[in-house]
């Protein structure tokens, strides 16, 4: 019989598996992928925005039409008044409540918002409602009043062209701080507004298992259909509701075989040398005044005669300035 190993079997591959799961674990730190960031979307937060705006749109048009019932000067003299109320009423009812963390846009985007490393978030977000709404409308309010009092041509030492030049330095930098913080959100997807950072208020979101999808069916069809509305606005001004109408008739009886439209057989007998719409122009006068009642009639030979004729393409002839005034009220038809 062959002696049996000194050596455990089991002690022999040891080093090489040793070896191998320190070479194992070295490609699986370089490889890892790194899952501890949560998943953003910064189209469904600028989406979010969009939808609140369509909604305070919506809501504008009747509010505007019952405030025209009482008086119609108001809608004009208070548009501001109005859109900063609609916007109050909408956030105090969702994102301002107890039960809610979200616009109703952030909603239908499935985003919540949450505080960074603060409990009250509540008060946060109605103090985040008071600025970036209320602080709007006073902004607009207070260079509405300096504008219109002429705060900007008072002398220099008044301290009223100071103010001016303060709150126009203060616009500057706002304007700038919030380009950079866009720019900011583009890179990170982090803190949409300057209010949002200051605050500390994130939004995220509300079930992060549920996947974002963007039907692109659906964006299709809205831009084609925004690009056929915007062409039709646009050539709508330009088209001549009379003549398409005679233009459509006239091909609609040429397609079909049908006769063309029949002449007044009295104007068709008329001689050449009388104008048909001075004729028809005095017919209808002569039919209301009173003398038709006592059977007075001029004869059309002698008082219709085309002054200054004019014939036209078709072979008739008529008053220059009887067809030059029908072809001018007609849109030069």
């Amino acid at each position: 019989m062959s002696e049996l190993p000194q050596e455990a079997p089991q002690q022999r591959w040891r080093p090489a598996w040793v070896a191998t799961e320190a070479r194992i674990q070295a490609n699986a730190g370089r490889t890892a992928v790194r899952t501890a960031v949560p998943r953003n979307s910064r189209v469904s937060k600028l989406d979010a925005d969009l939808l609140d705006d369509e909604l305070t749109d919506m809501l504008r048009e009747p509010v505007s039409q019952a405030m025209s019932l009482l008086r119609p000067q108001l809608v004009d003299k208070h548009r501001l008044e109005i859109d900063t109320a609609i916007k109050a009423v909408l956030f105090w009812l969702s994102a301002g409540s107890a039960s809610r963390r979200a616009t109703y846009g952030q909603s239908l985007q499935n985003l919540t918002y949450e505080s960074s490393g603060h409990h009250d978030l509540l008060r946060r977000l109605r103090l985040f409602g008071a600025l970036s709404i209320g602080g709007a409308y006073g902004w607009s309010k207070l260079t509405s009043y300096m504008a219109a009092n002429g705060w900007a041509d008072a002398p220099q030492d008044s301290i009223r062209r100071k103010v001016w030049r303060l709150l126009d330095k203060l616009e500057r930098i706002t304007r700038v701080a919030t380009l950079l913080n866009f720019l900011a959100f583009v890179a990170t997807g982090q803190y949409k507004t300057l209010i949002e950072r200051v605050l500390g208020l994130r939004l995220v979101f509300a079930r992060p298992q549920i996947a974002h999808s963007v039907s692109f069916e659906f964006l299709n069809r809205q831009l084609v259909w925004h690009a056929f509305t915007e062409f039709v606005m646009f050539a709508l001004p330009l088209v001549n509701p009379a003549r398409a109408r005679r233009w459509a008739v006239r091909n609609a009886r040429a397609v079909l075989g049908l006769p063309a439209v029949t002449i007044d057989p009295a104007v068709a007998a008329l001689p050449e040398h009388v104008c048909a719409i001075c004729h028809s122009t005095e017919a209808a006068s002569t039919s209301l005044s009173p003398d038709s009642a006592a059977g007075v009639f001029s004869d059309p030979t002698e008082s219709c005669a085309a002054v200054n004729p004019y014939t036209t393409k078709c072979g008739h002839r008529y008053c220059y300035v009887c067809i030059k005034t029908r072809m001018m009220a007609e849109a030069d038809e």
